[in-house]
């Protein structure tokens, strides 16, 4: 059998469940934000969404918090209707008279997640179970992995496959490699970076005559189980223009997999975000990733409490759906920033590879068998400016 990896250059939530959980995770940042765009001298608690909005804003001068001001002040006095037409429930949230948004949404009626949409078990009508029967099935999380009834990445994340049986799979069994069997395990995965191109510098015209821009990347990732590691902020060049390209050689690799990690469950989800940001704008890059962190704690947290259970190994294309959920809240409040604060943010890009075994291989060149995948292209654009990441993902032992 020749498996290939499944590469998604923009990743998106289809699943209606764990939107559902992502929308009110970003909304409730959103509403910080609005928060303390009107009173930026509010006292945050620390670790809260307050508390990092602040840092962000603080970067600002008072003329650009006077004009977002003037954006923002009429929105969150818009009427109760019309608040609820944006965030839903979170609209009947008075922001100016709680001290801590996320206290206020959990007051609210807790959201209805149906369990068999997110593709988990859901007791047979026909059963005549007990109470810890029924609580036993429904925890036994890991028994589902080998049946059809867990959705797969790509229904949660809006691809088109469906692995209908996800079961387990060891190096060591008879699994049709064909020429690549006797070889060694490729059991890690990893994506390099070859350049990294400036279409078009940020600013405007005017503006590009008198200063070069300054590129730094960084990023977050999200294994199998649903860990999420920080990807520290390097630098691409300080001096691009209009056409300038910055070549990797050897290439660079940004991050890298153990597909070790949760067990011989496949297929198994990798993901990664893409932090473009200019050195000059205000930290800009660190605080994405702070905001991608606590993203990512919520968007967990929610998720575990949805399924009552914790997130990891067992739950397999579960756990990693948790990538595309951080990716989605994350992307909403980045729009909001941009439309309300007028922030001149690349918008942060997430992609995947999707691995349904260790003997997998890329198909280049009409014949299958490559460990490293074709060229990619991962493009920003932001604040007049469009640059390009030109990567690739290997496989290796």
């Amino acid at each position: 059998m020749k498996l290939e990896p499944i590469i998604k250059d923009t990743v998106t939530l289809a699943n209606s469940e764990i939107k559902k959980i992502a929308d009110r995770i970003a909304d409730t940042a959103i509403l910080a934000a609005e928060k303390i765009s009107i009173d930026p001298s509010f006292k945050a608690e620390k670790g809260s969404f307050e508390s990092l909005m602040l840092e962000r804003l603080k970067t600002f001068d008072q003329t650009k918090i006077k004009n977002l001001q003037k954006l923002v002040i009429p929105l969150a006095k818009a009427p109760q209707d019309v608040r609820m037409g944006l965030y839903g429930e979170l609209g009947k949230i008075d922001i100016m008279k709680v001290n801590s948004i996320e206290d206020a949404v959990k007051k609210l009626e807790p959201l209805k997640i149906e369990r068999k949409l997110l593709g988990l078990r859901t007791v047979p009508l026909n059963l005549n179970l007990s109470d810890i029967q029924i609580k036993k099935y429904l925890d036994n999380q890991s028994e589902i992995l080998s049946t059809h009834n867990i959705t797969s990445i790509d229904a949660i994340t809006g691809g088109g496959r469906f692995f209908s049986d996800i079961g387990q799979l060891s190096e060591d069994e008879n699994t049709e490699l064909d020429d690549f069997q006797p070889q060694a395990v490729t059991d890690k995965l990893a994506l390099y970076i070859r350049r990294v191109k400036c279409v078009d510098e940020t600013g405007s015209r005017f503006a590009e005559r008198f200063g070069d821009d300054e590129i730094a990347m960084a990023g977050t990732s999200v294994d199998e189980t649903g860990d999420t590691k920080k990807i520290t902020e390097f630098r691409v060049g300080n001096s691009f223009n209009d056409g300038d390209t910055k070549w990797y050689n050897p290439h660079k690799q940004f991050h890298w997999f153990n597909m070790r990690e949760g067990g011989n469950t496949w297929p198994k989800s990798y993901y990664l975000t893409f932090i473009l940001a200019e050195k000059d704008n205000g930290g800009l890059s660190e605080f994405l990733q702070k905001l991608w962190d606590k993203i990512g704690k919520e968007v967990t947290a929610a998720i575990a409490s949805a399924i009552g259970a914790a997130i990891g190994s067992t739950l397999g294309p579960l756990g990693t759906a948790i990538g595309a959920a951080i990716g989605y809240a994350v992307a909403k409040i980045v729009e909001w920033f941009i439309k309300l604060w007028k922030d001149d943010i690349f918008p942060p890009k997430t992609i995947s590879c999707t691995v349904p075994a260790f003997g997998a291989r890329w198909t280049k060149n009409g014949n299958w068998g490559s460990t490293t995948s074709t060229y990619r292209t991962a493009h920003f654009y932001g604040h007049s400016g469009h640059y390009y990441v030109e990567y690739y993902w290997k496989l290796f032992s």
